[in-house]
């Protein structure tokens, strides 16, 4: 079985780590299978070196995200019939391709969700509108969807209204061996890692971090994560007028994964205050590392993690100060810990891969 993947505008982040591990543990658990990748060539490296893989890039799909849907729609159809695909996975979403059959996936809330994209200014508003009206096109043109929760499921085929062949199959995560979370008194860090973006909320989570830690709370936060220039300068002015908080709020930018995973170890409690979501990685990845979490009151983190008074509303702070000072003691967290670690364990890559490659075949 001969698999096509267009992956033109799968790029870094969370699609290219999904692709990576469901191509690497398919073609571990099915030898019949053997895959066709079109992608650039910062994807393709990441498969090089294995013979039942075959990379193929070109100029366009090493440029900007449109010049690579226009190598989708001349290029993929010929690229995939050449090398005798029995059918295309397009992870990314959107296919412009007259190849046929495919199965897409749908992996991004944000063009679905017209409150938060309200946030945004009016170019970035009509970039996510039309990939919306691509997306609807090409997930109407498949034979089937795969969705990553039920809750991203019912949400996007209301927006469709059409009969859509599909199923929910959840992403993977690395297993940690053990649960190494500590909880620590002395030093009680809150990690936030996420980009700052509008419907992320950083903003408000450090006003409620500034006013616990003014009014005496024993705590620190550190935000990871690509910087703006719209919340980040008025985080900058609330540590500038109190400078006690420079000790204690760290904004330390984008950093690799091997570094993250240290402040997993580093942290008392993890939070997060997206409130557009499908899957997060981010989420999946500190409940593997036995992290504590405390989140929006936003699906689908209601359903991923475990607690009791750890939902807050990401649009006022003070209810984000609150779950927060309602989340300090240690018998709770150590409790929502071994939760947490305990529910990692049902996202498995086999897993993943064996129900995409079953999805895969029954629509050939």
């Amino acid at each position: 079985m001969i698999i096509g993947i267009e992956a033109s505008n799968i790029r870094t982040g969370g699609g290219k780590k999904h692709l990576k591990k469901f191509v690497l543990n398919s073609l571990k658990y099915f030898d019949e299978v053997s895959f066709v990748i079109v992608s650039n060539k910062n994807v393709n490296a990441s498969f090089l070196k294995n013979n039942r893989i075959r990379c193929i890039s070109n100029s366009l799909l090493n440029s900007n995200s449109f010049l690579s849907f226009l190598s989708q729609l001349f290029f993929s159809n010929y690229y995939f019939k050449s090398n005798k695909c029995d059918i295309v996975f397009v992870p990314g979403g959107i296919f412009l391709s007259s190849f046929r059959p495919y199965i897409t996936m749908s992996q991004n809330m944000l063009p679905f969700d017209n409150k938060e994209l309200n946030n945004f200014g009016i170019l970035k508003r009509l970039k996510f509108i039309l990939i919306r009206v691509l997306q609807k096109k090409s997930f109407r043109n498949s034979k089937g969807v795969i969705f990553l929760t039920e809750f991203a499921r019912e949400h996007i085929l209301s927006k469709i209204n059409s009969k859509i062949n599909n199923v929910v199959i959840p992403h993977g995560i690395l297993q940690q061996e053990y649960n190494n979370y500590k909880f620590q008194k002395d030093k009680f860090n809150i990690l936030y890692i996420s980009d700052f973006l509008p419907y992320k909320h950083n903003l408000n989570v450090v006003k409620a971090v500034s006013s616990l830690i003014n009014e005496g709370y024993k705590i620190s936060l550190t935000l990871i994560g690509a910087i703006d220039n719209k919340q980040y300068p008025k985080i900058k002015e609330i540590i500038a007028l109190n400078p006690y908080l420079n000790d204690k709020i760290q904004v330390l930018g984008q950093l690799e994964y091997k570094e993250i995973k240290k402040h997993f170890s580093y942290s008392s409690l993890f939070l997060f205050a997206s409130t557009c979501e499908n899957l997060p990685f981010i989420v999946l990845e500190a409940i593997s590392h036995g992290m504590p979490i405390i989140s929006s009151n936003k699906s689908p983190m209601k359903d991923m993690i475990y607690g009791r008074d750890i939902f807050f509303d990401s649009y006022d702070f003070n209810t984000i100060k609150n779950t927060i000072a309602n989340n300090l003691e240690s018998e709770k967290l150590n409790k929502m810990s071994i939760e947490n670690f305990n529910l990692s364990k049902k996202y498995l890559w086999r897993k993943n891969a064996e129900q995409t490659i079953k999805f895969l075949k029954s629509n050939i």
